[in-house]
This record gives structure tokens, sequence and C-alpha cells, in this order.
């Protein structure tokens, strides 16, 4: 059986990736595992979000004018604080 503190977190970054895009949709299984993986480097609920957000807004302003969309939480994991780039998130 799946842990509900991991689904729970992992649904609830779904929906604001999915929410930030602008249409319904599914983590892929890579991002899934990324998502899982945040969780089980203890990486606050908060502090991701907060990341998806920041992508999306950078994308928005045309920070990265080669990237067509947002299409990966991996794009967003640039975006996590500086207090969690100095601990590596594992990808």
């Amino acid at each position: 059986m799946r842990d509900p503190a991991l689904l729970a977190y992992c649904e609830r970054i779904e929906r604001e990736f999915f929410r930030s895009k602008g249409r319904p949709g599914t983590l892929s299984p890579a991002d899934f595992a990324r998502a899982e993986a945040w969780y089980r480097s203890e990486v606050p609920l908060e502090t991701a979000l907060s990341a998806i957000q920041r992508a999306f807004e950078s994308h928005a302003r045309g920070r990265d004018r080669e990237v067509e969309e947002v299409n990966s939480l991996a794009y967003c994991e640039g975006f996590f604080g500086e207090g969690r780039r100095r601990r590596r998130v594992p990808s």
C-alpha cells in the first residue's frame, strides 16, 4: 500500500503544475518519481509549490526564450530557494 502522505504531496504538486499550465493533466511517471524524491528528501510542499509558480512566472516573462513550454518538474527544480539549492535534491 502506498503512503497516503506521499500521495497527497504528489497530487498537490500535480494540481499546481497543471493549474499553472492552464490545462488538465497528470504527472508523467518521471515527474511522479521526481515529486516522490522531493518528498523523500523532505522538500517542504510549500517550497515545491513556490518553485512551480516561479518557474511558470519566469517562463511567462521570457526568461528562457529557448524553452517553448514548461513540460517537466525538472525545469521547476531550478527555482527552489537558495537553501534548497545548497542541499542537493536527487534527480
